[in-house]
């Protein structure tokens, strides 16, 4: 009941010319445990680019929503586990998102700053909470390098390079067996369900100009 609330008080119908044009304000899309994930969500959080999350324009997919709902999976692990994000890191992540001109296209859209920050201090925690649980783990030895690479000398650029390629795998894996196992734990609710995607975005990503929208 109260998700087909939602889902029919976020449309906005607007008299364009005489004729009903209906705009996607906002849509509920998924709940993840008791917390309501919603199409502004994921599309502020793809504008910024958070969560690995390429920032482009155009309609929201499923797999984009997807992408935010593994990631909310580290945030809430995260929290569980009171994983800590410094202020000063949240601010050097807002400021090379643009700070001030970042501010400027906020306002133009009419979103809170304070709800972009929470995105980043989220994207930042989940970061933390995969440094933490799976890349310190991740160990390359020096015979993985040799077997890597194979026969012959190798400069120790093509070294290093090798050794950062195997962690990544390696986090790469147990991070998605970790996902594939907390996923059939946490109760997961999708409200639109992912065959009714792509979705309108509410507002396009920044654009190269301070405060376009």
């Amino acid at each position: 009941m109260i998700g087909a609330i939602v889902a029919l008080a976020l449309l906005l119908v607007a008299a364009n010319g005489g004729a009903a044009d209906v705009q996607v304000v906002d849509l509920a899309l998924a709940q993840v445990g008791d917390r309501l994930v919603t199409l502004s969500d994921v599309t502020l959080s793809r504008a910024l680019g958070l969560y690995g999350m390429a920032a482009t324009d155009g309609p929201i997919s499923p797999a984009d929503l997807e992408h935010y709902l593994d990631a909310q999976l580290a945030v809430r692990e995260a929290i569980q586990l009171a994983v800590e994000v410094a202020a000063e890191d949240v601010q050097r992540a807002w400021d090379a998102r643009g700070g001030t001109t970042l501010a400027a296209w906020l306002d133009c859209i009419g979103v809170d700053p304070a709800w972009a920050r929470r995105l980043i201090e989220a994207d930042l925690r989940a970061q933390r909470f995969v440094d933490l649980r799976f890349r310190a783990f991740a160990f390359v030895s020096d015979a993985d390098v040799d077997a890597a690479l194979g026969p012959g000398p190798q400069d120790e650029a093509a070294r290093s390079h090798a050794r950062e390629r195997l962690e990544a795998e390696r986090v790469a894996r147990a991070l998605a067996a970790w996902r594939a196992r907390t996923r059939e734990r946490t109760p997961i609710r999708y409200l639109t369900g992912t065959a009714s995607g792509p979705w309108p975005a509410p507002f396009p990503r920044p654009g190269p100009d301070t405060g376009r929208c």
